[in-house]
């Protein structure tokens, strides 16, 4: 979910997952992967609540390219669809992926037209370091943009059942109209067995530019978020993932979450 519902670092994960196969002695593969999930999200204030069916896929072949697809749909105070598509090249110490996608016509909750650079940096297992930039642009209907660059850096360390990983991450966003420009920061910490199971909370806080309820320029305010997440592999193929949010700000609280299933192939 590193697009349109992008709430938690899936590919840094990953990443941190391989890194630590690789220091247990075995060798790191980031396998293809098909995800569904379901989600629903309360918002207070008379708002429209949130319901959204989401799934993506990605594939990595032996020459370091992958090919990734993901498509929603979103029923809200409007109704629409959203699909994307991208290409990457992954390396023994590096990954960059670009992204382009559209919607059905909807007037500011989905974007008319989406763009994504992402980029992953992975220090040795022994150092185990990630730092993952990206660039995100998103048109709506209503004539809003926006613009963001963010970064993230990941640590993790070696426990005797799996591995401790300590992120933080910043984000400045430049939306019109308005010519906001605003920031937002955010920590996590979690913990991974490789092929097992994973859990983990992050907070964010910082100032919320835009949103697809109300005119574009009329909205910019504190917010903050808290994040939970788990998932247990079933089988070796088989992952159960679920994510559990809060966010508030002066305007409206959403509570709510997803639950779906991650399906591995090779």
């Amino acid at each position: 979910m590193r697009t349109v519902f992008a709430s938690l670092s899936i590919l840094t994960t990953l990443l941190l997952l391989a890194a630590a196969q690789a220091r247990a002695g075995e060798t790191p593969k980031i396998r293809s992967d098909v995800t569904t999930v379901f989600g629903y999200y309360g918002v207070t204030h008379g708002l429209s609540d949130r319901r959204y069916a989401t799934a993506w896929g990605n594939v990595y072949f032996a020459s370091g390219l992958g090919a990734h697809a993901e498509a929603h749909y979103m029923d809200r105070e409007e109704a629409a669809s959203f699909v994307a598509g991208g290409l990457s090249w992954n390396g023994e110490n590096a990954f960059l992926r670009g992204w382009f996608g559209s919607s059905t016509d909807n007037v500011g909750i989905l974007p008319e037209i989406y763009g994504r650079i992402e980029g992953n940096w992975r220090s040795s297992a022994e150092t185990g370091i990630v730092i993952s930039p990206a660039a995100t642009y998103r048109s709506f209907r209503n004539g809003a943009e926006e613009a963001s660059v963010e970064a993230e850096i990941a640590k993790y360390f070696p426990l005797k059942t799996g591995f401790l990983i300590l992120s933080a991450f910043g984000r400045a966003l430049y939306v019109d109209p308005g010519d906001y420009i605003t920031t937002s920061f955010g920590a996590g910490v979690g913990y991974a067995q490789a092929g097992k199971v994973s859990v983990g909370l992050s907070l964010e806080a910082g100032r919320a530019a835009y949103d697809g309820i109300l005119a574009p320029g009329s909205f910019d305010e504190n917010y903050f978020s808290i994040r939970q997440h788990v998932s247990f592999h079933v089988t070796e193929k088989a992952e159960v993932v679920g994510l559990m949010e809060y966010s508030s700000r002066a305007s409206y609280d959403v509570y709510g979450g997803h639950i779906g299933l991650k399906l591995y192939f090779d």
